[in-house]
């Protein structure tokens, strides 16, 4: 019995551990994604500013 129980248990570690890995991954892509876009924005707003001058 209870080495039955110990596979059942290091399968849900593993599943919990895969699960915040997947949360972690898209948490700083989706962090990537927003400091790329604010620099982006930051850039055009520079060349339009450029251009009026």
């Amino acid at each position: 019995m209870a080495f039955d129980l110990i596979p059942f248990i290091l399968n849900m570690v593993v599943i919990l551990i895969s699960i915040a890995g997947g949360v972690l991954l898209i948490g700083t892509l989706y962090r990537g994604y927003t400091l790329l876009g604010i620099i982006l924005a930051e850039k055009k707003n520079k060349n339009n500013s450029e251009k009026k001058i």
